[in-house]
């Protein structure tokens, strides 16, 4: 397998002390893919800015100055969650930029499959604002790329983030072109992804959400998921599968409370790394969300690497949770009933 990555010094210049989404989280990815050899076998994808064209299939261009202003005055607070400092604007332009060139590099054949280690992250990013940590939506405008470059007629972009991917699926609702799903703890922050929004007009019906219970577990997943979410990726057929991949809905988590271990991540990985060789012919980027324990978050990127890279082992040093947890029998038959499974 020829795997591609894109990392960039510059993102880890985005930082504020104290705060969760913190430039740690990158060093000790990299830090995890040297110590375990992965690091030389992957291919870098350089991280250039983003234009204003290409931003514009997301966002406004007046937002697009107003971040480039507040980071030009030395920074300051976007939301009550989300920080900006003199180098916000810059990191953020990179990442958009890096995702897309990494996704339009699988699309060309140039490499089998990639993962965008990107700072800021961006699947809470509306089209006029920022939000929850996230500046840019990069996915959307990742999944934006491939169908305005290289005619990509349909595109799924699966959201594993503990939280809903609410800027993704607002920047995306009235898209019929692209699927997305999201799992999420509910009721949670930001508050939306209820069952029943399924997309706007022509979009109807693609887009899925599954709110997830407090203390859903490997098993809760794995029936949601081979139930629900994989039958409807079947069924639309992508030609190119993204993953927001969030690593905060693990049962160790500081900042949710789903009971996901590395091995259920493993799972869920593989299993859409084997619907990307059976549906699109291996093209699956995987795009970096959440994640705020370390000790979880760089061995679960490492086992994504491993997966992209042709490897059947996988690193769970933490194991399972030991608590109660939810049954997710009825949520299926609801979710079945909604998308007509």
């Amino acid at each position: 397998m020829t795997t591609g990555y894109v990392f960039d010094k510059l993102f880890t210049q985005h930082d504020y002390p104290g705060h969760p989404e913190c430039a740690e989280r990158l060093e000790v990815i990299m830090q995890y893919l040297r110590q375990h050899e992965l690091l030389p076998r992957l291919t870098a994808i350089p991280a250039r800015p983003a234009t204003l064209d290409e931003l514009k299939w997301c966002h406004s261009a007046n937002y697009v100055q107003a971040v480039a202003a507040i980071s030009a005055r030395g920074g300051g607070m976007l939301d009550q969650d989300t920080y900006t400092n003199q180098h916000s604007s810059a990191a953020a332009l990179k990442a958009v930029g890096g995702v897309i060139d990494l996704t339009l590099a699988v699309l060309k054949g140039q490499l089998n499959n990639g993962f965008a280690l990107l700072r800021p992250p961006g699947h809470h990013a509306l089209r006029h604002r920022a939000m929850g940590f996230c500046l840019f939506a990069n996915i959307a405008l990742a999944a934006r790329a491939a169908r305005q470059q290289k005619g990509i007629e349909r595109v799924a972009i699966i959201d594993f983030d503990v939280h809903h991917g609410n800027g993704t699926q607002a920047i995306l609702d009235d898209d019929p072109s692209i699927l997305f799903i999201s799992s999420h703890q509910y009721p949670f922050y930001p508050g939306s992804g209820g069952m029943t929004e399924i997309g706007l007009g022509a979009a109807k019906g693609t887009k899925v959400n599954v709110p997830l219970a407090a203390g859903t577990d490997d098993e809760g997943v794995k029936q949601l998921y081979s139930e629900v979410v994989f039958p409807i990726i079947r069924r639309f057929q992508p030609q190119l599968i993204l993953v927001s991949a969030g690593f905060d809905a693990h049962w160790q988590d500081p900042l949710g409370e789903i009971g996901l271990s590395l091995t259920g991540y493993h799972w869920l990985s593989q299993n859409l790394f084997n619907l990307a060789q059976e549906l699109c012919g291996g093209q699956i980027v995987f795009v970096l969300e959440g994640g705020y324990n370390l000790q979880v978050l760089a061995p679960g990127v490492g086992n994504i690497f491993r997966l992209l890279l042709g490897n059947t082992d996988y690193d769970d040093p933490i194991g399972p949770p030991h608590r109660p947890k939810p049954n997710v029998t009825g949520l299926v038959a609801m979710l079945k009933q909604i998308h007509q499974l």
